[in-house]
């Protein structure tokens, strides 16, 4: 059953899958050896006791849920959920089983489209969007650049992006700011900030900034989605940062003739 997102019901899935406690999370699922699951199967036959089954799930009118996290080399790069509608059974064993078998292949395709060069070279605004969310992760008001850089995000018509409830819902979980490195359908990267705000009277709102990502973390993403080995992504930041080969050699307690052979090991992997 394919259904575009409902705002209230996004809002209500970055609510449970960060603020909730429950079953088959995709960072659960990431960190498992079956990285796909339905809440049947992890609530042992009860899937009435998950919250998200109880509370989301009818909102899209949906009665069967399976999901699964792509993972690869120990990183998640993505995830899926596919639903049933109420008169459909519920997902079988067979079914996870198939779903189980894609997460590294998957996973492989996604690190590799992020190696895409954007589709679109506008600019862009040149500030910060600014959005206030009230506690429930409804719009309360926004700058116009904030409605520039949502559509950059959206998708399916949903109000407010899926990525930008995410990282809203992880601001609500915390006092430190949330952060999120979001690609747009142009293929640029943005940085999304939420945090709560004290004060005032709306109560615990969050303000959420967009603006684009800096080189340094769109770098850090480009080296992971490489595939480089923690060793070789140490070496090519303090390159990227201006030190010589002997002062990376003495940061990292190498021989400036390994520092040169990480360097030649990086350039096969990213030529190649």
């Amino acid at each position: 059953m394919e259904r575009p997102h409902d705002s209230a019901a996004a809002a209500a899935a970055a609510h449970n899958e960060h603020l909730v406690d429950d079953v088959t999370k995709f960072a659960t699922l990431a960190r498992s050896e079956v990285p796909a699951g339905t809440p049947g199967a992890a609530t042992g036959g009860d899937p009435e006791s998950s919250h998200r089954y109880r509370a989301v799930l009818p909102m899209i009118d949906a009665r069967h849920e399976l999901r699964a996290s792509f993972v690869v080399d120990r990183r998640c790069w993505g995830a899926i959920v596919l639903f049933g509608g109420g008169g459909r059974p519920d997902f079988t064993t067979a079914d996870v089983d198939v779903l189980r078998r894609l997460p590294a292949p998957v996973a492989a395709a996604l690190r590799r489209a992020v190696h895409r060069a954007p589709t679109d070279s506008a600019p862009g605004p040149a500030e910060a969007g600014v959005l206030l969310l009230d506690q429930d992760l409804r719009p309360l008001s926004e700058n116009p650049a904030a409605k520039l850089w949502r559509d950059e995000l959206a998708g399916a018509g949903a109000e407010l992006p899926i990525s930008v409830l995410e990282v809203a819902a992880r601001g609500r979980r915390t006092a430190l700011p949330a952060y999120g490195r979001i690609r747009g359908r142009s293929g640029r990267w943005l940085s999304v900030h939420a945090s709560p705000l004290r004060g005032g009277q709306c109560p615990a709102p969050l303000a959420v900034t967009m603006h684009p990502a800096p080189a340094a973390d769109v770098a850090e993403v480009l080296l992971l989605a490489y595939g480089l080995t923690p060793r070789e992504r140490d070496v090519l930041a303090r390159v990227v940062a201006g030190l010589p080969s002997r002062a990376i050699a003495m940061e990292l307690h190498i021989t400036a003739a390994t520092v040169q052979d990480h360097l030649k090991s990086v350039w096969l992997v990213i030529s190649g």
